[in-house]
């Protein structure tokens, strides 16, 4: 039973697609190990310890997608003791551990750049992790809104640049110089095809490294791979960090710094940097149908905020952008005829 102290916020709800293909996945894997464990049991004439290892790898291809599809993760919250644990939960299977935080901040909701509305709780001035992610900004807006009342905190509407405080059921309007966190926004969800190369990429480096570094008896001829073969294992991870990396970007005007965080998994990492001035948002044509979308600041800097392989589509993100920023948007397009847009 929990208390006022205790809280729990659960996200469960996967797409049927990610469900299906969790299961697909998982089942093919329980067949790989089942096979293995009918050999063992009719031929004597086998290595177990080639047939356990040959069927672990082989079932791990499988396992690491279907755990990236059927994964929940559940947040826990402990006021009295300040802290807090995200459960990552596979069925029955969950996983977490405890993590201490000084004071919890404000739920946030923005529109990244794929259009959906994703879901940040902030903590401790400037962390944050994300809780969910929603197709209809409503729906995100009122789900947000919940955990914070639930949680007491603030509610940081990203889109419209306004914060709001909820106290007795009444939404209070936060004044701008009063803000914690002036911006944030995120590229999203890699694309269904990216996911499912970076789970591959790496998969097969865990594959290519166990045969590399240790090797297996595979009925009586060991097979291993030389040490050149870390050129293939660097380029396997590699493609993998390049298709699965997320980048978050936070903006605190009020103390003249930004952060870019960079995700990979669970994995994040990221650190202030001085932010004299932010100058524009530009809109530069890489290469024939790819256009870069960049932040321009302390006067001749830049950063890459995402890439887009259509114009319009280009200039709609900028734009939502310099609108968040509140600064301006230039179209660098054609390099010979640059534009300011209104």
């Amino acid at each position: 039973m929990l208390t006022n102290d205790e809280i729990t916020i659960v996200n469960s709800k996967k797409a049927w697609y990610k469900i299906l293909i969790a299961i697909v996945c998982y089942s093919i894997a329980g067949f790989v190990l089942w096979e293995g464990f009918d050999t063992l049991n009719t031929h004597t004439d086998v290595s177990v310890y080639e047939i356990v290892i040959g069927r672990t790898l082989m079932a791990l291809i499988f396992i690491v997608p279907g755990t990236v599809f059927g994964m929940v993760r559940e947040y826990h919250f402990d006021f009295k003791n300040r802290k807090y644990k995200t459960v990552k939960r596979i069925g029955v299977i969950g996983f977490g551990k405890w993590r201490s935080f000084r004071k919890l901040e404000y739920v946030s909701v923005h529109e990244n750049v794929e259009g959906n509305f994703e879901v940040n709780l902030w903590y401790d001035s400037n962390k944050h992790f994300f809780i969910n992610s929603f197709l209809n900004c409503d729906t995100a807006i009122q789900y947000s809104m919940q955990i914070a009342k639930q949680l007491k905190i603030e509610f940081h509407n990203g889109n419209t640049n306004q914060q709001f405080e909820i106290v007795d059921d009444i939404v209070r309007p936060i004044l701008k110089e009063d803000r914690k966190i002036d911006a944030y926004f995120s590229q999203g969800n890699r694309p269904f095809w990216q996911t499912i190369v970076s789970g591959f990429c790496f998969t097969l480096s865990i594959v290519i490294a166990y045969l590399m570094f240790v090797g297996v008896n595979f009925h009586d001829i060991w097979i291993s791979l030389p040490i050149e073969t870390i050129g293939i294992l660097t380029i396997l991870i590699s493609i993998g960090i390049k298709f699965s990396i997320i980048n978050d970007y936070v903006f605190d005007l009020q103390n003249n710094q930004f952060k870019i965080i960079y995700n990979i998994g669970p994995i994040k990492w990221g650190s202030w940097k001085n932010l004299d001035t932010l100058d524009y948002i530009s809109v530069f044509q890489k290469r024939e149908s790819f256009y870069l979308i960049n932040l321009w600041y302390n006067s001749n800097k830049h950063i890459v905020i995402s890439g887009c392989g259509n114009y319009k589509d280009a200039l709609v993100i900028g734009k939502k952008i310099a609108t968040k920023l509140e600064i301006d948007l230039l179209d660098a397009s054609d390099p010979y005829d640059k534009k300011w847009i209104d």
